[in-house]
């Protein structure tokens, strides 16, 4: 599926150009859930279930993080904590959070590059 992007930017000289952008969606971009059926379980990072630490929240969940919370640096701390699991990160999250603070981004690499902790960054800006 193809989405158009349009924009207007004014140049230097005062003119006032149209931009058009194409913007491909694609529907084969995987959830990586456990739960999904339409994913391959092979290449599933989230778990399917797991026994909840919190008595706030009891059920299984998963955990979606905004760029606000991500870069509160409290927030970070909390989520640095083992108890923390299957949390997904959209991909416009992790970009924004590199061009605002360097040392929080890698912070969240690394909580991502844990295999245990079943972080999981999810394509959202190209996904149908």
């Amino acid at each position: 599926m193809i989405s158009l992007r349009t924009f207007s930017v004014k140049t230097k000289q005062g003119k006032v150009l149209k931009i058009v952008r194409e913007h491909y969606l694609r529907s084969d971009i995987p959830c990586s859930s456990a739960i999904c059926e339409e994913c391959d379980q092979e290449l599933c990072k989230l778990e399917s279930e797991g026994k909840s630490k919190s008595t706030l929240i009891p059920t299984f969940h998963y955990i979606v993080p905004d760029t606000n919370v991500i870069l509160h640096q409290v927030i970070l701390d909390v989520l640095e904590d083992p108890v923390f699991k299957n949390v997904v990160v959209p991909q416009t999250v992790v970009e924004e959070v590199k061009h605002r603070h360097t040392p929080t981004y890698v912070r969240l690499r690394t909580l991502i590059d844990q295999p245990d902790r079943h972080f999981y960054v999810f394509t959202n800006e190209h996904h149908k």
